[in-house]
């Protein structure tokens, strides 16, 4: 009778021990892109509402997302950007229209990368689509 209770109490602990041992890496999930990645945590400009004035303190390379309107044409490819707090200026490159056409009065969400800092900032423009 203690020789089985003890072979029970033995196995009991064994299977205690063996289900603490779980967890650690999960094959299978997909990481995301790199390009919602900074600094090793993906989306960290992209956790609150960005506006213009908000931007203009962040860092060289920083990824941000702002909604709002292009107002104006300056060149070729840079244009004059306002949201409900100020106007920067954005330089959007022909691959991120995508084929889609967007006036003065349509409202945008565009993506990309602030470049420079304080009154000099502008937004290299990736992605720009309808909110």
């Amino acid at each position: 009778m203690k020789k089985s209770f003890l072979i029970a109490s033995l196995i009991a602990l064994n299977f205690s021990v063996v289900a603490a041992e779980t967890g650690g890496f999960k094959a299978g999930d997909t990481p995301p892109p790199k390009h919602e990645q900074d600094a090793g945590y993906k989306g960290t400009e992209d956790t609150r509402e960005n506006t213009v004035n908000r931007i203009r303190d962040l860092r060289d390379g920083a990824w941000v997302t702002l909604e709002g309107n292009i107002i104006k044409q300056h060149q070729q490819e840079r244009y004059a950007f306002r949201d409900k707090t100020e106007t920067i200026d954005i330089v959007v490159p022909q691959s991120a229209w995508k084929g889609k056409e967007f006036g003065a009065e349509d409202l945008v969400r565009i993506s990309g990368r602030v470049h420079g800092q304080g009154k000099s900032t502008i937004i290299n423009v990736e992605q720009i689509s309808e909110p």
